[in-house]
């Protein structure tokens, strides 16, 4: 599949993008990623029309598709190849909808929140270059100027208070029991014989914590020894085994995302 003129929007680091950004290498789109500023995301995300200031978002010419779900079902749209698919099938369909939103609402935000109580109280030096990774010259000024505001708001809007990593490695435990469960008889995707979208889904969501070779933008959370000490303890895990997996085995290496270009 061949696309052109597509702008792929996102925070390098976050995973929700990740999600989104292999199902479109998945597919072939051809695309330019280009990074936007938190803070600063929120004034452009409206000026084009979006919904909300949710990230990620494809431009395709007029259309703009938001969030990783959307994205997805617009990539199997405009996918020529059936054989690539990544909808399940009719018997597994509903299955893997539980399984998707299972990990969009419950995985990726606790996963993102564990990430944010690491980082924002007293080391938003690892998290800051990775969310403004391949941002414009003018982004990362504006952004860089807003960033004081931008990290205050961050910590309220994701509820990082004292006991937020605890929370969240507390839910993500028994997230990660049920994922076991569903893995323990040796399975190589969550339902079906192929790669679907609740496989992308699961995998990306939990890329942090996994840490794939295929992902090097999560290397700068090594640096941090509470994160890392939860990372380790978890490596061991069937599903952060399987993750990895599906990566070595599905993934390819990201391409660099674009610069100097401002909506």
């Amino acid at each position: 599949m061949k696309q052109t003129g597509l702008r792929f929007i996102t925070f390098g680091i976050s995973h929700f993008c990740e999600k989104a950004r292999w199902a479109l290498d998945w597919h072939g789109v051809q695309y330019s990623e280009v990074g936007w500023a938190p803070g600063l995301h929120r004034l452009v995300a409206k000026r084009l029309g979006a919904a909300d200031t949710t990230l990620p978002i494809l431009l395709d010419g007029t259309d703009l598709i938001q969030g990783s779900g959307a994205i997805i079902d617009w990539a199997e749209k405009h996918c020529s190849d059936a054989g690539r698919s990544l909808a399940p099938s009719d018997s597994d369909a509903a299955e893997a909808k539980v399984i998707e939103r299972r990990a969009d609402e419950v995985i990726g935000p606790h996963v993102r929140r564990l990430i944010y109580a690491e980082t924002l109280p007293t080391r938003p030096d690892v998290v800051k270059p990775a969310l403004f990774l391949s941002t414009s010259v003018t982004h990362r000024v504006v952004g860089g100027l807003m960033w004081p505001v931008t990290r205050k708001i961050m910590m309220s809007m994701y509820d990082v208070c004292p006991s937020a990593a605890a929370e969240s490695q507390t839910t993500l435990e028994a997230e990660l029991d049920w994922l076991d469960r569903r893995l323990a008889d040796g399975r190589p995707y969550l339902v079906g014989d192929r790669p679907s979208r609740a496989d992308i889904a699961v995998a990306s969501l939990l890329a942090p914590l996994a840490r794939p070779k295929e992902m090097p933008i999560y290397r700068p959370l090594d640096s941090l020894d509470a994160f890392t000490a939860i990372a380790e303890r978890w490596k061991e895990r069937r599903t952060i085994g399987w993750a990895n997996l599906l990566y070595a085995t599905h993934r390819g290496p990201t391409r660099p995302a674009a610069s100097g270009y401002v909506v």
